[in-house]
């Protein structure tokens, strides 16, 4: 059995966020993957992807991702190291740039599989109704929570105010919570399950303005992120 230390799970998540968050905040490439990630993610809502489909193209988003953060480490440790000019330092950058461009090929080659044919009739799929399970678009609802959330403590990250993983401008804790309770109420439209799932949604928000780690403002900014995206999303593909 493993002990840690007080603090040390909730701190291990702490600093996954915080790389998350700067490598956003010093590469572009970062930025650009982010997006486009996003907005694939967004645009698979019209696709009616099967389960094993969607997990093909979230595993070619993650390598894409991870190959980038991956290659930003190596060569910040290389240039916190190596001083001037040599060789072998380039060649281990070379290395690790290569990796990026062969996870991004594998993400270009599984978008061409999985969209080509369906972009073909995509005229005729923006004039009906998009049918998806409620499990699928859930799932999707959370991933853009989450991603939302990460870019708005992103855009309005302020210093010395919480952490990436605690605090911060919006709760991620409360977006995630809310947007739950509203597609359990949006599934289940039932009353009393309505109340008890916004009511535990609440109660989440709570603890964390009673333990101080978020405002008010940002536990309702996070409450009214996760109600849209899930009302947003259940209406318009549901």
């Amino acid at each position: 059995m493993i002990i840690m230390k007080k603090g040390g799970f909730i701190a291990s998540f702490n600093y996954a966020v915080q790389g998350i968050v700067s490598a956003l905040k010093t590469e572009k490439n970062m930025k650009f993957h982010y997006i486009a990630a996003l907005g694939v993610i967004f645009i698979s809502l019209f696709m009616d992807f099967t389960r094993v489909e969607f997990m093909f193209l979230l595993l070619a988003i993650i390598f894409v991702i991870t190959s980038e953060m991956f290659n930003t480490a190596i060569e910040r440790t290389i240039d916190l190291v190596v001083q001037d000019y040599n060789p072998i330092a380039k060649y281990v950058k070379d290395i690790s740039a290569g990796a990026v461009l062969i996870a991004s090929v594998n993400a270009l080659v599984t978008a061409y599989l999985l969209f080509y044919k369906r972009m073909a009739n995509m005229g005729d799929l923006l004039l009906i109704k998009i049918k998806n399970s409620d499990e699928h678009l859930s799932f999707v609802a959370i991933i853009i929570v989450v991603m939302l959330t990460i870019g708005g403590k992103y855009l309005r990250a302020k210093k010395n105010r919480g952490t990436y993983f605690q605090g911060g401008a919006i709760s991620g804790h409360t977006s995630i919570a809310f947007c739950a309770a509203t597609i359990i109420s949006l599934v289940a439209e039932k009353t009393l399950i309505t109340i008890a799932s916004f009511g535990i949604a609440f109660l989440v928000g709570e603890s964390r303005i009673e333990g101080k780690i978020h405002k008010i403002s940002e536990v309702v900014s996070g409450a009214i992120l996760g109600i849209c995206v899930a009302i947003f999303i259940f209406k318009v593909f549901g």
